[in-house]
């Protein structure tokens, strides 16, 4: 092999193994990663080699390419974006194949083309098409994919540095003092722990910075202890048109359907919270996946699919929920304020909910449901007294309260002014009235507190939305709403003041793609609950769908090889069947043939042209040169053109039979070798 053709040197001895090693110890994979080290390494003490082609090893790449594929796709319709930190973790399986197989056949290397497809088209021999030894690369691929395991400790840098130095010594110029070449790798090292080190407070930073504008704008895990509202914010307040939930009834519903996600008690300065609150664990029902949270079973029933970014999450239940059924749950809590946190697989989980409206079973009022903050205080008792709540029953006190917030407040995702000392409320109530949801509902909570009525603010989604793909009602994270709740006449009830347009005024902000958005998604989900097989029935149905991965890969393959194999079978047709060997077909053999049989002796080794001088022949010693000259760049020009070559070979030598110019010799026959 000409080692000047190869693109990338090999790895040093034995650091495959080590980096295999490293990999499988921060992994998990190590008694995996012990023998393929062992493998890998092998090739120094035994002397077993195949002779491996470049269409096997184009072969072998394609196997691995497709493995990749289907691999990426199954890991990321399981784990979401964080699948990339999966598929990056196990690499060193996919790639395994290939480099052994390189590591015993007899090159000890392979075409570049056996990694792109595009290269494959190049003319044989092209400039482009190196010979490339993958133990490097697969090297440092073993590194990357170490990083991704679960060891982020200090042992893993300074092991990783220790194979990257070795790595590094063995490619050094040799030119530089090595004082010079240590300083420049340890300062490297330097540098990339320092940088390690201010990433990860920059993905702190950017992490908290984010949820913070999750949880500005709702689109986040919902914390049953704290919920910072949008109230104050300039600009329009945008919301996703993603799907989050999908409802299933037994019927179409006759009003939106409320689903609680969680209440608080406190509020300051535009946050919502509670006092830390203890959440109480639930025993399951007797009957596998059925928790009971009230008394008997509601008179309503509603399916709930909802996706867990987490493993342990609040999920949104309607108001008066008594049973959770048909879960595959592990753990249900709940908490004084009706909070429910279910701990179960991340994605897509589905649940059943019976439900009795009205029936809210949180805990009774306490003073903190009474308290309205010193900033607020004065607002909330002049309005209170502009609208002679303090002279009326709990039950017309909550319907003037109705009454006024429809007929004098609008519904408005816009904010345009700031006012001074941030009097966001004093505004809302007194100078615009205009705001979304979370002003009507913390206004509402704090005014009836003022008129003596204990209130808590409650957030979730309204369910309004009937999907006509899906067959169901559809959650988008738009829908997310707050309201209030009233203790009235021995029971909490939901008192919900937000004008009615809410929900058809954030609609009308809909992109013109969402139905192909939303067509999407239901496929995705489609596929998820499918791979899951929640329900029993849902999974004997579905198991006959394994066999359409069948079909898929055969589909693949064929399209990985359909192009090339109708390319090579074009260029048959195109060209006649090569030779041999190249330019065995040359006309001059003819001729040769027809000088042994006429008897014209060529002696032992010797060579064609001096053959033709000594020819005792009527045909002229520069004819048969033109001749040979011919057969010599047909044979062994390539970059000659070949067909015009053979050509005019083959009109030459058929002049020089034609003339019966070769006439037999005097002599006896004797043994004729011809040019190979």
């Amino acid at each position: 092999m000409n080692t000047a053709a190869v693109r990338l040197r090999p790895a040093p001895p034995f650091i495959l193994g080590a980096g295999l090693l490293l990999w499988g110890w921060q992994t998990g994979y190590f008694w995996y990663a012990l023998p393929m080290a062992l493998l890998l390494e092998s090739p120094r003490w035994t002397g077993w080699r195949w002779p491996i082609s470049d269409q096997e090893f184009n072969a072998l790449s394609d196997i691995s390419g497709v493995a990749f594929f289907l691999l990426a796709v199954y890991v990321f319709t399981t784990d979401g974006a964080g699948g990339i930190f999966v598929i990056l973790s196990i690499m060193p399986f996919i790639l395994f194949l290939l480099v052994s197989i390189q590591r015993f056949s007899e090159r000890g290397c392979m075409k570049l083309s056996a990694l792109f497809l595009s290269l494959r088209r190049l003319e044989p021999g092209s400039d482009m098409d190196r010979d490339i030894d993958l133990t490097l690369p697969y090297f440092l691929l073993c590194i990357l994919s170490a990083s991704a395991g679960n060891r982020r400790d200090l042992g893993f840098f300074i092991l990783s540095s220790v194979l990257l130095i070795i790595v590094l010594w063995s490619f050094r110029p040799r030119r530089y003092h090595f004082g010079v070449w240590a300083g420049l790798v340890g300062l490297s090292i330097g540098i990339a722990f320092g940088g390690q080190l201010g990433l990860q407070q920059l993905h702190r930073s950017i992490e908290q910075s984010v949820m913070q504008l999750f949880e500005q704008y709702m689109w986040r895990y919902r914390d049953p202890d704290r919920a910072t509202t949008a109230i104050g914010s300039l600009g329009r307040l945008k919301l996703s048109d993603r799907i989050v939930l999908r409802v299933y009834t037994d019927g179409k519903l006759t009003r939106p359907l409320l689903l609680r996600e969680a209440t608080y008690a406190n509020y300051g300065f535009g946050v919502w919270s509670n006092n830390k609150t203890r959440f109480d664990l639930i025993d399951p029902d007797i009957t596998p996946g059925n928790w009971t949270l009230a008394g008997n079973r509601g008179g309503h029933s509603v399916a709930i699919s909802k996706y867990m970014i987490r493993s342990t999450a609040v999920i949104p239940l309607p108001m008066g929920t008594t049973n959770i059924r048909n879960s595959t749950a592990v753990e249900i809590d709940r908490n004084a304020y009706g909070a429910v946190k279910m701990e179960n697989r991340k994605g897509w989980i589905r649940y059943r909910v019976d439900f009795r409206p009205g029936a809210i079973n949180d805990s009774p009022p306490a003073q903190e449901d009474l308290f309205i903050g010193s900033s607020y205080r004065a607002d909330f008792r002049r309005l209170a007294q502009e609208w002679k709540l303090y002279d009326k029953t709990p039950r017309e006190i909550v319907a003037t309260v109705k009454r006024n917030f429809a007929e004098k407040f609008r519904y408005s995702l816009t904010q345009r002014n700031r006012y001074p000392r941030g009097r966001y409320l004093h505004n809302f109530l007194f100078v615009n009235r205009r705001g979304h949801c979370e002003y009507f509902a913390t206004a509402t909570v704090l005014l009836l507190r003022a008129a003596g009525i204990p209130a808590r603010y409650a957030v979730g989604y309204v369910t309004d939305e009937f999907s006509r793909l899906e067959g169901n009602y559809v959650v988008r994270a738009r829908d997310a709403h707050s309201w209030a709740m009233a203790w009235v006449d021995g029971g909490w009830h939901v008192i919900d003041t937000t004008p009615p347009v809410w929900a058809s005024a954030e609609n009308a902000n809909a992109p013109a793609l969402e139905p192909l958005f939303d067509f999407i998604s239901w496929l995705k989900y489609r596929f998820a609950r499918w791979q899951a097989a929640d329900e029993p029935a849902e999974a004997s149905s579905n198991s006959y769908l394994l066999w359409l991965l069948v079909p898929l890969v055969l589909l693949l393959i064929w399209r990985l090889y359909g192009k090339e194999r109708i390319h090579r079978n074009r260029r048959e047709r195109a060209t006649p069947p090569p030779a041999a060997h190249p330019g065995m077909d040359s006309a001059l053999y003819r001729l040769i043939r027809e000088l042994e049989q006429t008897g014209h002796r060529r002696r032992p080794g010797e060579t064609l042209g001096a053959w033709f001088d000594r020819l005792d022949v009527q045909v002229p010693a520069e004819t048969l040169h033109e001749a040979l000259q011919l057969h010599y760049r047909y044979r062994f020009d390539p970059e000659a053109d070949t067909r015009e070559l053979r050509r005019r070979l083959t009109e030459r030598v058929n002049t020089i039979l034609a003339t019966g110019l070769i006439a037999p010799a005097g002599g006896q026959f004797g043994d004729v070798q011809s040019d190979r």
